[in-house]
This record gives structure tokens, C-alpha cells and sequence, in this order.
């Protein structure tokens, strides 16, 4: 008996115009179809001129660093994993985009560049989102435990990580050729005879960056609320309070993934465990997910400040902690921050990049002698630095 695979193979050349028969091409489209895709790909619009946008302000300001700051700002590593995290939101785009060639045409056509292209950016932008948002949360944990990843290995991760969503990507069109991506009903994706495909490339890096995502913040969140109780309301410093903030705000990102990804992987599975899911049900969580690169370059501008100034400069778990009863509280560096004359023209300002200045911390109260022998010893290192 054939396979699958062979099935279709044998019935590409039953069409004259070398196109695959239905399921595996859709012409014309339902009556119903197009109305129901024009939602997907205007979020996809969207979503590509937001991530587009914001890509080319933060590549703009690396390429010509120089005229806007005092140091370049592709150190931060967290401005970096944000933006690798835009790339994968931008490509998902560009494949729900393509929702409006399909009504242009009003049918979806396979093998053909536009079919291709968009199973292509489907699986990039899908896993590749999936994967970012669990870099970020494991930075941050790496981050927020007062550990710090050196800047070569960080970059080689990086690649490393591009690597292997590229790896994922192209082991299915290598091994079934043009027969890989085909109209899936509504767009085109991975041929349904390839389900086990489909979970070990796809479905499973997705469901496990939800999942992972999910539990990393939740241990952060919690780990940070913990390290601020440890500090009285009234003596809290500057780092206690960036603390609470961070606490506040990261839980966005996970949210915000999960709520607009989880929903069409749900559908999925549910059609496979031999339920009724219909068409509209996948336009409407497809315009869900491709909504996310438009939600995360939202969160970036309200949070930028918070998760990339004050996570992404390593002062969380730093003390500068002296409580108005006077005695030391913890132990570790004091940041200080280095500004410009304009604040809004401030590399530090921006992406966080400080100063620090370490000091010996003991436990014994801390008097006003103390006080001048410690303001002194920085006062002194400051000169010679």
C-alpha cells in the first residue's frame, strides 16, 4: 500500500496546471472563507507594520549608536533577546500577511512560491516566538539570581538558537519536497499526512515554550516578591522598590503568549482527538497569534523601561540597602547611574547601562563616622577610576 506521501506525489501531474487536487489546494475558496480570512490578515498588517517599525528604530539606533549615545547599546542583552523575539514575530506576520493573496485569488494554491513561503514563515514565526519568550524568561531567572551570562557565550546562544529553529524548518521540505506545505484548509502549513511532523517540529517546541514560560515566571515572580519582603516597608531601598516593579510587569509577557498562542495548537489537537473544529474557529485564534507581534512591541514601549533598565542592567539582588534605623541590611554593590545632560539622550536612560562602585559591607550598626569613612573610600575611588 502507498504512502501518503507516494499518494500525493502520483497526483500532482493530475492537474494541468501542475497544481495539487483539494484538500491540498483550495479553488475557489468558499463562499464564507474570505470574509473569514480578511480578519487574520489585516491583524497581520498590523502586527508586520509594528515589528517592522520597531525593528528598524532599535537597528537604527546600533548601526548610528554613536550619535545618540555614549556607548553602544547592543550589550544590553536584553535589548538583544527582545529583538531576536521581534524577528520571530515579524516572519509570523509576513505568513498571515499573505491571507490577503489568497482573496486576491480567491483560492490557495499549491506547490507555489506564495504556498511555500507561507508554511515557511507559518513554522519560523510560530516556533521561533515560542522559543524567544522561553529565552527571555530563562535570562531573566539567570539575571534575577545574580548571575550574569558573558557576552560571547550569550551571542553564541544566539545563534545557536537561530540555528535550530532554522534546523527544525528545513527538515521537512528536504525530506517531502514540494509535497511538505500545502493548503491546510484555510492557509497553507505542513501536510496533514505528516501529523508526526507536525507535533516533533512544530506543535511540540510550541507547547513547550508555553508551558516552560509558564513555569519560569511563575518562580521568578515569586522569587522576587520573596527578596522584596525580606525588606521592611519602611526601609526599602531604590533596588527593593525596581524590584516590585519588575515583579508587576513581567508577568505581562507570559500572559500575553500563552492567551494568544495557546489557541490554536488547542484546535489542533482537538481535531486530531476526532472532534468538529471548524474554519472560523482557526481564522479567529490564527488572527489571535499573529496579533502577537503587534502585543509584544506594545509591551516592550510600557515595560522597556522596567524590564530592560532595571532587569536587563543586573541591579536586582544589589544592595544599596541603609534603613532609617540605621543599620546595614544587605550586602552587594551600589549602582550608580551615569547621566547626561538630557535624560531622554542617555544611553544609560534607555538601555540601562551603569556604573558600579563596590564597598565593604559589615554587619555592625552603621554610625555617622561610618557613613564619612565609606562616602570617603568612594569618593576616592572615583578619582582615581
Amino acid at each position: 500500500m502507498p504512502t501518503p506521501s507516494h499518494s500525493l506525489v502520483s497526483r500532482v501531474t493530475e492537474d494541468a496546471n501542475g497544481l495539487f487536487p483539494s484538500p491540498f489546494s483550495v479553488n475557489p475558496l468558499p463562499d464564507h472563507l474570505g470574509n473569514t480570512l480578511l480578519p487574520v490578515a489585516i491583524m497581520g498588517l498590523f502586527s508586520f507594520m509594528s515589528t517592522f517599525g520597531l525593528l528598524c528604530f532599535i537597528t537604527h539606533r546600533m548601526i548610528a549608536w554613536k550619535k545618540y549615545y555614549r556607548t553602544f547599546p547592543g550589550y544590553n542583552q536584553y535589548l538583544l533577546l527582545i529583538y531576536n523575539l521581534l524577528l520571530a514575530d515579524f516572519q509570523q506576520s509576513i505568513a498571515f500577511l499573505l491571507s490577503f493573496h489568497w482573496i486576491s485569488k480567491n483560492a490557495i494554491l499549491a506547490p507555489t512560491a506564495a504556498c511555500f513561503i507561507q508554511g515557511w514563515m507559518v513554522q519560523v514565526g510560530d516556533v521561533g516566538s515560542g522559543i524567544w519568550v522561553l529565552a527571555i524568561g530563562l535570562h531573566t531567572w539567570y539575571s534575577v539570581t545574580g548571575r550574569k551570562l558573558g557576552y560571547f557565550a550569550f551571542t553564541s546562544c544566539i545563534v545557536s538558537i537561530w540555528i535550530f529553529i532554522l534546523v527544525l524548518a528545513v527538515i521537512g521540505p528536504i525530506s517531502h519536497k514540494s509535497t511538505y506545505f500545502v493548503s491546510t484548509g484555510a492557509w497553507c502549513w505542513i501536510n496533514e499526512n505528516y501529523r508526526l511532523e507536525r507535533v516533533l517540529l512544530h506543535y511540540m517546541w510550541i507547547l513547550l515554550a508555553q508551558f516552560g514560560t509558564v513555569v519560569i515566571y511563575t518562580i521568578v515572580f515569586f522569587y522576587l516578591r520573596r527578596h522584596a519582603n525580606q525588606v521592611e516597608p519602611a526601609s526599602r531601598s531604590p533596588s527593593s522598590r525596581k524590584i516590585g516593579r519588575a515583579a508587576r510587569s513581567m508577568v505581562f509577557y507570559p500572559i500575553a503568549y500563552v492567551a494568544f498562542s495557546l489557541p490554536l495548537p488547542a484546535g489542533r489537537l482537538a481535531l486530531w482527538s476526532g472532534r468538529e473544529v471548524s474554519l472560523n474557529y482557526f481564522c479567529a485564534t490564527a488572527t489571535l497569534m499573529t496579533s502577537c507581534g503587534l502585543v509584544d512591541t506594545i509591551l516592550y514601549t510600557l515595560t522597556r523601561r522596567v524590564l530592560v533598565t532595571e532587569i536587563g542592567d543586573g541591579s536586582l539582588g544589589t544592595a544599596e540597602s541603609v534603613g532609617d534605623n540605621r543599620v546595614m541590611m544587605s550586602s552587594g554593590m551600589r549602582m550608580q547611574r551615569r547621566r547626561g545632560d538630557d535624560p531622554s539622550d542617555s544611553t544609560e536612560e534607555i538601555f540601562g547601562i551603569v556604573k558600579t562602585q563596590r564597598f565593604e559591607v559589615t554587619g555592625e550598626p552603621v554610625t555617622e563616622e561610618t557613613f564619612d569613612v565609606v562616602k570617603t573610600r568612594v569618593e576616592i575611588k572615583g578619582k582615581s577610576t
